[in-house]
């Protein structure tokens, strides 16, 4: 079972078992707490080193797959050897192994091999199994193995936000027990956990546990709209709207929103992109056409054009590789029947303020890639993931049409495969390599005692300020903002899927 959502990782220095005075770790033990060696050396189990027809038919869907439709394909082309179906015991090992890499350096985070092709798939819908928190974990260097999560955010009607759970609040115990890398993830890897709740004292210490909540998770749509609202700046109107995920079904709630915005007048926007991963193009550009210059979505101007392998652009030679701003959007599939005219809902901005973090990747920047050259958009907060390329979700079925492709054992397989990598009408791009930088820097202070879309919440103030609000002496915490290190959990981290354009057929494709 895969829980959807992952968490952010940082490191609490302490001179005591519960102050909180500083941080910052990329090594993380957690993610090394799996690891298993095996002790019986006097007498191994004897190990058949012929892959099972599954995995040889895996292997084959991999190479199908990365050989044609891969982005970098011609630079791994002498890795895809690796893939041998008469070989290759563990073809998601390998895929990761050798997706592109340049002067050492992995260049391509994303592309993923899965054997529950539904389970990541419905992650990225905003489907499937959760608790409905966003969480960020903690440890406590001088008291050895200890941990401890912070509630970020919580999803409206999810287990947490009914258990109580809001922004700030700090787990202390999983379980009844003390938080430690072995059970860590049980607060995301099982269909029912308690947890023990604490709060920050008002000097900046880690409080006892108060009391215990008990979660059990549901398969439930995350609403990816965790707040919109509109302040008064002057004598003018500013829309918030905090959007978490670019998923399928905000396509129909989104209008909704900028109608609203509309009615009431709004001349600027603040865009909270912080812990938004990405999603659907399609969403993203619906998103886009509201947000933007209304001649220029009359129009259908240009607002993202793609560059894709050799192979796919041969294959494309007559296809037309912009996207569009655009008053009427559809998506249909199993789960989902949509049809939305958002011709009434454009705002005609010239002015947004986007509110980042190393967590607004993908979707979150080519959102703003594309609408940079139509618009004034100030950067708000830390810079940008650095996710500037599109994916396909790809099912075995994908290459049915080849000749002697046997993908019956292998129908729960799938590989999340970037295809294109995109850029402004313009062809600039930057998000490439590293993200977008921002204008005004400032963290997610999670314990600054404030909930998302309170006027005193750090990031909101930022850019306010930047929208000209000016403040008197507000509140203020003792606890410092703390950076963060995000933890790729379900879903690969980082997801764009491009759903706008399909694939050309495998079968007209040449097979390296």
């Amino acid at each position: 079972m895969i829980m959807r959502r992952f968490f952010r990782f940082f490191t609490i220095v302490t001179f005591s078992v519960s102050t909180l005075v500083a941080c910052g770790s990329k090594d993380d033990p957690i993610s090394n707490s799996n690891t298993n060696s095996n002790s019986n050396t006097d007498n191994p189990t004897p190990v058949s080193t012929k892959p099972s027809r599954e995995i040889q038919q895996a292997d084959e869907f991999s190479l199908y797959a990365l050989s044609s439709y891969y982005l970098w394909t011609e630079e791994i082309n002498k890795d895809l050897t690796k893939l041998d179906p008469e070989t290759c015991t563990d073809p998601i090992s390998v895929v990761k192994e050798i997706r592109y890499h340049a002067n050492g350096k992995e260049v391509d985070h994303w592309t993923q091999l899965t054997n529950d092709l539904k389970a990541m798939t419905s992650s990225v819908e905003g489907l499937g199994l959760t608790y409905g928190y966003d969480l960020q974990a903690g440890r406590i260097t001088n008291k050895d193995g200890a941990y401890f999560l912070i509630v970020c955010y919580v999803t409206k009607g999810s287990p947490a936000e009914k258990a109580g759970l809001k922004r700030g609040d700090l787990i202390m115990t999983i379980d009844g027990n003390d938080i430690t890398s072995a059970n860590i993830y049980d607060a995301f890897n099982t269909e029912k956990v308690t947890l023990g709740i604490a709060h920050l004292t008002e000097d900046g210490y880690l409080g006892a546990v108060e009391n215990e909540v008990s979660l059990t998770a549901v398969d439930m749509w995350e609403d990816p709209i965790l707040v919109d609202t509109t302040y008064t700046i002057g004598d003018k109107t500013v829309g918030y709207l905090v959007y978490n995920s670019f998923d399928v079904k905000s396509m129909e709630t989104l209008p909704d929103v900028f109608r609203k915005f509309k009615e009431k007048g709004v001349q600027e926007l603040i865009l909270d992109l912080r812990y938004n991963g990405g999603g659907f193009v399609k969403t993203e550009c619906e998103l886009a056409s509201m947000i933007a210059p209304y001649a220029s979505v009359a129009a259908k101007d240009i607002f993202q054009t793609e560059v894709y392998n050799k192979i796919l652009t041969t294959a494309w030679s007559d296809e037309d590789f912009n996207t569009y701003f655009d008053t009427k959007f559809e998506y249909k599939n199993e789960n989902y029947n949509i049809s939305e005219d958002i011709s009434d809902a454009n705002l005609d901005l010239k002015k947004i303020y986007a509110i980042v973090t190393g967590g607004s990747a993908s979707a979150s920047e080519g959102l703003i890639v594309g609408l940079t050259p139509y618009m004034d958009i100030t950067m708000i907060g830390q810079q940008t993931y650095g996710k500037y390329c599109a994916g396909y979700m790809l099912p075995p079925s994908s290459f049915s049409n080849v000749q002697g492709f046997d993908y019956s054992r292998i129908k729960n397989w799938g590989i999340y495969v970037m295809v294109s990598k995109f850029a402004d009408k313009n062809g600039n791009n930057q998000a490439m390599p590293d993200g977008i930088p921002v204008d005004i820097e400032v963290e997610d202070n999670v314990f600054d005692g404030y909930q998302i879309g309170d006027e005193n919440e750090t990031m909101l103030k930022a850019a306010l300020q930047a929208a000209g609000k000016v403040y008197t002496k507000a509140p203020e915490r003792s606890v410092r903002a703390i950076p963060t290190e995000p933890l790729e959990h379900g879903a690969p981290k980082g997801i764009l899927i491009n759903n706008h354009r399909p694939l050309p057929s495998f079968s007209k494709l040449p097979l390296r």
